[in-house]
């Protein structure tokens, strides 16, 4: 009988996470790809911090809009969708969004955030997504991953020592927005909760944009829910941090 290697570290319950730090490229990016999850979370006990990496100032197709009252319309508008979610803390890297991301002051900063927060879990978009074109969500990705891989190696980014942020290691890494999940989540209750989330970014999804992209979440997420004894699921691909490394079988655990 040949033994699944996947076995050897098993997989961490997203659920039982006390602290979860999410971490996105833009804002909004967590409430499409995990909001109801995070919600659920909340409201169940799970403190919740997240972590945006950038400034959000590219996310228009308006000319007539400066960049720094986008950015600042965007911080507004995440602020008032945490608190749709239940989150409390929220946190800004402040790289400009659509520029070349750079990845080891990302994954610096992130660095910099686990130690100072402690999280048990941190989540984040999944960089492997097969053709995803977007740079700063593959650079983000990757920069959580590393992060949560060697955060609590103390010659890993040693600069966080002079400023009193040791060594911390988490049990759990979880990517949204996946095409490899192995976990899925029960959201039927907090749903509405996600979509009033989602309304808040109004310079991202005005008018019928806006319904079109709950529409077609509610569409994936009645799918994925599909012989599992509810109605609405969030996905993920959840992973404990020995699988981040010389693990050839990630993708199938």
């Amino acid at each position: 009988m040949q033994t699944n290697r996947c076995d050897f570290f098993p997989l961490p319950d997203l659920l039982k996470s006390e602290h979860l730090l999410c971490i996105q490229p833009h804002p909004d990016d967590l409430e499409i790809g995990a909001g109801a999850t995070v919600a659920r979370l909340t409201r169940s006990g799970t403190k919740v911090t997240v972590v945006t990496v950038t400034d959000g100032s590219a996310g228009t197709k308006d000319p007539a809009i400066t960049q720094v009252n986008l950015a600042k319309t965007r911080k507004a508008e995440a602020e008032k969708a945490a608190a749709i979610l239940g989150v409390e803390e929220l946190y800004w890297l402040g790289f400009t969004d659509g520029a070349y991301l750079p990845y080891e002051e990302v994954r610096a900063g992130i660095t910099r955030h686990i130690r100072k927060l402690k999280p048990t879990a941190v989540m984040v978009c999944d960089p492997w997504l097969p053709y995803e074109a977007h740079s700063d969500h593959i650079r983000t990705g990757k920069a959580a991953a590393e992060a949560g891989f060697l955060s609590g190696m103390p010659y890993f980014h040693p600069e966080d020592k002079e400023t009193g942020f040791f060594p911390h290691d988490i049990n759990t890494v979880a990517f949204y927005l996946t095409a490899y999940p192995n976990t899925f989540i029960d959201v039927t209750a907090t749903w509405n909760l996600k979509l009033s989330a989602i309304d808040c970014h109004r310079s991202q999804f005005p008018g019928d944009k806006g319904d079109m992209l709950k529409k077609f979440l509610e569409t994936k997420a009645r799918q994925s829910a599909e012989g599992k004894n509810c109605e609405l699921v969030e996905t993920f691909k959840v992973l404990s941090p020995q699988h981040l490394h010389i693990f050839e079988e990630a993708w199938q655990c």
